[in-house]
């Protein structure tokens, strides 16, 4: 509810629970209504890559390889699916989202699994993912926090937001430019952009 106030501040009209049925050259189609633009700028949803057409695995409606407990394609113990290209479940057998945490989780244990297997030991447990929270950003000096004992919104978890981001990224190189970047974008209230003019062979 935060999140939506914020953006109406800025002068978005949210919609919600208004699935899209069409879009097209003159505007956009959903259940109830039709908004007339010229403009449509598409900016949700995660199509599954094209592994499981490559290795003839089953596979759900948006292309999700359904993998076992193990995170290993049925019929393939020798190949394992991680992220958003398959399609895992939790403990109540609800599917896992397909964002950077679960896959980074699953990477470690899919790694371990293997190594235990050439090492021969124990089997390794089937997967869990350990939900630390969920953060988002909205804006300048919005963003809100939910790691289910702690609920933030405003310049508070902005901050860290920022830290967690910069935290998570590969590499102090990486990280240092982000942050000066960052810091340097809120003094001046300048906005980048990166544009492709050409292409080079």
């Amino acid at each position: 509810k935060d999140a939506q106030q914020r953006l109406e501040r800025l002068g978005v009209e949210v919609r919600l629970n208004a699935p899209v049925t069409a879009v097209d050259a003159a505007g956009v189609t959903t259940d109830a209504t039709r908004i007339e633009s010229r403009c449509v700028i598409w900016a949700a949803g995660v199509a599954a890559s094209p592994a499981g057409q490559w290795i003839g695995a089953v596979c759900d409606r948006v292309g999700r390889i359904k993998v076992n407990p193990d995170l290993s394609v049925p019929g393939h113990p020798e190949i394992f699916a991680i992220g958003d290209t398959t399609l895992a479940l939790n403990a109540a057998g609800k599917p896992l989202p397909g964002v950077a945490p679960v896959a980074k989780q699953q990477g470690t244990y899919v790694a371990k699994l293997i190594l235990a297997r050439l090492r021969g030991t124990a089997q390794v447990k089937p997967f869990r993912y350990r939900d630390f929270g969920n953060l988002a950003t909205i804006g300048r000096k919005a963003a809100v926090i939910d790691f289910g004992w702690l609920h933030l919104r405003g310049f508070v978890a902005w901050v860290i937001w920022s830290f967690v981001h910069v935290y998570f990224l590969i590499g102090l190189r990486n990280r240092t430019i982000v942050a000066l970047y960052w810091l340097w974008a809120y003094v001046t209230f300048q906005r980048g952009a990166r544009l492709i003019t050409g292409s080079r062979l």
